[in-house]
């Protein structure tokens, strides 16, 4: 008897350990949960890097931005870098300072601190969500490192230019790059000074061709209005027109524009409302618009004027998609109708 008991006992123990042995994921991940400030950050960046954000946001304190303020807190916006050191020094009166933590990249290191909360035995990042301005640019989107996001569809250029002089974007920490440009480390909470100012890039013009389809596209638009001097086109009058037969008239009306031969356009480098760099409209060919109406000579009568087209009012700007389109940015025209066969 006493030997069955023993092979029971024995055959209890194997079925006891195979059934533990199934589950021991469960019981680790609860014994290692983090539960100190270094072990909390730790996590936090740890989830971060490996672009787990809903494992991330389990260990900050404060709300979590959501709608357009979360559009670049997405895994395709973060880049490759590794946790190197993750510590949290004594001051001198014996208090724990901020957690410092330090990653790193074949480019270099980058350290910065986060402040950590307790309460009741729970620790918590305070903000570790990072503030950058992206300033005022020839770009209709933004791009941070594999992600490109376009601007709201209820803004267009003229808000980006005239609204406001820069774009704020929440970031997680880490290491971007901004319109593939060179590498930014952001690391630290709020009192760390995370916030910073991204200058932007000249972009690339792109094809002559999508240009010129841009160019003409948009002129096609400005021949439409029956107006002396419509806002932001390339051509205008200031009511003053010297015609084809060289007579010099004024006061034009009821007047109608019609293209003869489009300008050629070129993209070159220039400088924007805030000392932005921008691509502006240069026609290398000035292109031949006609302007038709009545006008006051020695009377009232029919006129007919062959005007130019002057690009310094476009400027040029990259699509989300590739392309570019133009925009009314630049100097306007006051008058292109004079001086000219």
């Amino acid at each position: 008897m006493p030997q069955i008991q023993r092979e029971r006992m024995r055959v209890l123990w194997i079925v006891l350990f195979a059934a533990l042995s199934m589950m021991p994921l469960g019981v680790w991940k609860v014994a290692r949960e983090p539960n100190t400030a270094v072990e909390v950050v730790t996590a936090f960046m740890e989830a971060v890097r490996d672009g787990d954000l809903e494992r991330a946001y389990e260990f900050v304190g404060t709300s979590v931005p959501a709608g357009r303020d979360a559009a670049f807190l997405r895994p395709e916006a973060i880049g490759e870098w590794e946790l190197l050191a993750v510590e949290q020094p004594e001051s001198a009166a014996g208090f724990p300072e901020a957690v410092t933590v330090t990653i790193g990249t074949e480019d270099g290191t980058a350290r910065g601190a986060f402040t950590v909360d307790e309460y009741d035995g729970e620790f918590t990042l305070r903000d570790p969500f990072q503030t950058v301005s992206i300033t005022a640019s020839s770009y209709l989107s933004v791009q941070v490192n594999d992600l490109t996001v376009p601007m709201p569809l209820e803004t267009g250029w003229d808000a980006w230019y005239n609204g406001q002089a820069q774009r704020s974007v929440t970031l997680l920490p880490g290491v971007y790059r901004f319109f593939g440009g060179e590498p930014v480390a952001l690391l630290g909470d709020d009192e760390g000074g995370s916030d910073q100012v991204i200058g932007t890039p000249l972009p690339a013009a792109g094809e002559a061709a999508s240009l010129q389809a841009a160019v003409n596209a948009y002129i096609d638009g400005c021949v439409e209005y029956r107006l002396t001097a419509p806002a932001g086109c390339p051509f205008a009058t200031d009511g003053q027109v010297d015609t084809l037969d060289r007579s010099r008239v004024r006061e034009p009306r009821d007047v109608a524009w019609t293209v003869e031969a489009y300008p050629v356009a070129a993209a070159v480098p220039g400088t924007g409302l805030y000392g932005e760099p921008v691509l502006r409209v240069e026609f290398t060919d000035p292109g031949r618009i006609v302007l038709e109406g009545e006008a006051l000579g020695d009377g009232w009568a029919p006129f007919a004027a062959a005007c130019r087209f002057d690009g310094r009012v476009l400027h040029v700007l990259a699509a989300p998609g590739g392309g570019v389109e133009v925009a009314p940015l630049g100097e306007a025209v006051a008058d292109s109708c004079r001086g000219t066969e």
